[in-house]
């Protein structure tokens, strides 16, 4: 659509301007970024996005305002992808601009900018997936040394990482799950035996169900439960706690550690589990990136109480909802 072309232009536009160096600086408003979330809950995310621009280009210390304008950014990389992979600017221009922005927002070192900068550099893998396969991708992604995601996000996915049987396929289900997972296998080279599914991308995103069905081994035209029913004959399948029942194949499913697997066991890594991260962040001032984390552990409880009296005893009763129960 060309208005809507039109339109995103000028937001990058707007967005840029806020990067240029200032002889004069507003004062915060904190109200700005609530304005603009509200805005684009309300179908103006455009609209927002000029808003930030405009702002931050008089305000550039209000790590909020970077931090909306970078999730917008990331909105419209993903309404990219959801239409087929046309239109201009780019997904990866977006991207592009969501790094930009969420950079600034770092300079706050809040651990909800933190999340969102890792989920960016997780996004700017998966066009790396979809542009060169998952082993190409595997095997030459940079992370960006700018992303420190929360430590107990990346204790998450160490432990998440560590519960699927050596050859697995890794299938996440929540936004950070994935962003947890994603972090921890693609900033190292270990556990390059692992294969990592999205599968709501896999149902929404044609070129990315083609590259990652080839890395599967199965037909693409297998709907994402069959498709991993197929997997699962040949290598283990591994359901974090999030991963919703659709997903899932129609398998038996034995809990091991954190995850669910479907198919041959196999053999487990020898990494121990902990949440020593954790501890800190959930018994001390909780928030609500650590909140989400530690929902994790909980699903994994439902499925394996033993859970309850080894890897999260020390959280007590109080802050493990599943074992209450």
């Amino acid at each position: 659509m060309p208005g809507r072309s039109s339109r995103t232009l000028l937001s990058l536009s707007a967005g840029l301007l806020a990067a240029l160096p200032l002889t004069a600086q507003a004062a915060v408003d904190p109200s700005i970024a609530p304005r603009a979330m509200e805005l684009a809950r309300h179908g103006e995310r455009t609209q927002a996005t000029e808003m930030l621009g405009r702002y931050l280009a008089t305000a550039p210390d209000d790590g909020g305002a970077w931090r909306a304008l970078g999730w917008f950014y990331l909105l419209d990389s993903r309404e990219w992808h959801r239409h087929g992979h046309t239109g201009d600017p780019p997904g990866a221009l977006f991207l592009d601009f969501a790094v930009a922005a969420l950079d600034q927002a770092l300079r706050a070192a809040t651990d909800s900018a933190r999340l969102l900068r890792a989920t960016v550099e997780r996004d700017r893998a998966l066009l790396g997936v979809e542009q060169g396969g998952w082993a190409t991708t595997r095997a030459t992604f940079a992370a960006s040394t700018v992303v420190i995601a929360p430590g107990y996000l990346r204790e998450a996915g160490r432990n998440l990482v560590a519960s699927c049987p050596v050859g697995g396929v890794l299938v996440t289900g929540t936004e950070l799950e994935a962003t947890a997972v994603w972090s921890v296998v693609l900033a190292s080279r270990d556990r390059g035996d692992l294969l990592l599914l999205l599968p709501l991308q896999y149902g929404e995103d044609s070129v990315y169900r083609r590259a990652m069905a080839a890395a599967l081994e199965v037909s693409p035209a297998l709907p994402v439960a069959e498709a991993l029913g197929d997997a699962a004959r040949r290598r283990p399948v591994c359901l974090t706690p999030g991963v919703p029942a659709a997903s899932a194949p129609v398998l038996p499913l034995t809990p091991v550690r954190l995850v669910r697997v479907a198919g041959v066991l196999g053999p487990i890594a020898p990494d121990p589990l902990s949440i020593i991260e954790l501890l800190p962040a959930e018994l001390g001032r909780p928030n609500p990136v650590a909140a989400e984390v530690l929902a994790i552990y909980e699903r994994a409880a439902s499925a394996k109480p033993l859970l309850c009296t080894t890897l999260l005893l020390p959280l007590g009763v109080h802050h493990r909802a599943s074992c209450r129960n």
